[in-house]
């Protein structure tokens, strides 16, 4: 799976139909009782559903995860996100563990599957329906929990304790997306190439004179210029800033351009100016954030004394 999701965003639409087979089978099998004696037939279906809950999401989180590593910053808020999916993951992958705790967890089958529903929506609708990435993770967020509560409550609860923990955890993960969508990767953008240089012609824009990842104050007229290559594997609308640092001490931060992503993804450009009119030695270093401070790109520059 993480093989077949290197570059290959042509089979992200077929996580539609997965994601909603995957849905059918689990709510469909799923309904087994686990109270009281059961005959043969129904310790295979429930069998048959643990296998079928465990092998589809489990494959459905490897296909995902490494559309979400392309547009995590390390560090960054977001990172937390990726973590959450690989963990799960491996979770998947240990029968007895992950089978116990769906079964007899209504609160971690719902943060199970809202993740597991959150991250392929979230990848899927802003190529599916040109969405800003800024409106397609609340959409996807209010999907996933309409989707994954019929699972994780699909069993009977058995106290009021249990509908409570449910319900508190499906208002903290709206919660958590409505109110910070800095923690989310603006997935399926990504950062490409980024080039660093003194200079770049408006007609072409094109740096002129590229820098490397070091390089001396004489090489620079006072100025520094970054060029970043974002990656979207469709048309969809984006809002883009570019945050610069020197030494992790933050220093300028870009207007929100809006931009028109084609098939393909587009350019950005902009030029640190210091107010006293020179470069200072350091580690410099860019952020490409969407609306709501969401990073999915970052590349360093060291500038050095010396002629």
């Amino acid at each position: 799976m993480l093989w077949l999701a290197h570059e290959r965003y042509g089979f992200v639409y077929w996580v539609v139909g997965f994601l909603g087979l995957t849905w059918l089978s689990t709510l469909f099998f799923g309904r087994a009782r686990e109270d009281g004696p059961q005959t043969r037939g129904e310790r295979v279906k429930r069998g048959l559903a643990s296998y079928l809950t465990r092998v589809l999401y489990q494959e459905t989180l490897f296909f995902l995860l490494p559309f979400y590593a392309y547009s995590t910053v390390v560090p960054s808020w977001n990172l937390g996100l990726l973590v959450l999916l690989a963990v799960l993951a491996v979770l998947a992958c240990l029968d007895l563990v992950f089978d116990r705790w769906l079964r007899t967890s209504p609160v971690f089958s719902l943060v199970f599957f809202a993740s597991v529903a959150f991250a392929a929506l979230n990848l899927l609708l802003p190529m599916l329906l040109s969405l800003d990435p800024a409106l397609a993770t609340p959409a996807a967020g209010v999907g996933a929990l309409l989707t994954a509560l019929p699972l994780a409550a699909r069993g009977e609860l058995r106290s009021v304790r249990a509908t409570l923990g449910l319900g508190a955890a499906a208002l903290a993960t709206l919660g958590l997306v409505l109110g910070f969508p800095q923690l989310v990767p603006p997935v399926p953008l990504r950062l490409q190439a980024v080039q660093f240089a003194a200079a770049l012609d408006r007609e072409t824009l094109e740096p002129v004179d590229p820098i490397g990842e070091e390089a001396t104050l004489a090489e620079l007229d006072g100025r520094l210029v970054v060029l970043a290559r974002v990656f979207a594997p469709a048309a969809m609308p984006a809002r883009v800033s570019v945050d610069w640092y020197r030494d992790d001490e933050p220093l300028r931060s870009s207007r929100e351009v809006r931009i028109t992503a084609h098939a393909g993804g587009f350019r950005l450009w902009d030029v640190l100016r210091p107010d006293s009119g020179e470069m200072e030695p350091g580690l410099y270093r860019v952020v490409l954030r969407t609306a709501g401070g969401r990073a999915f790109g970052s590349s360093r520059l060291r500038l050095r004394e010396g002629g």
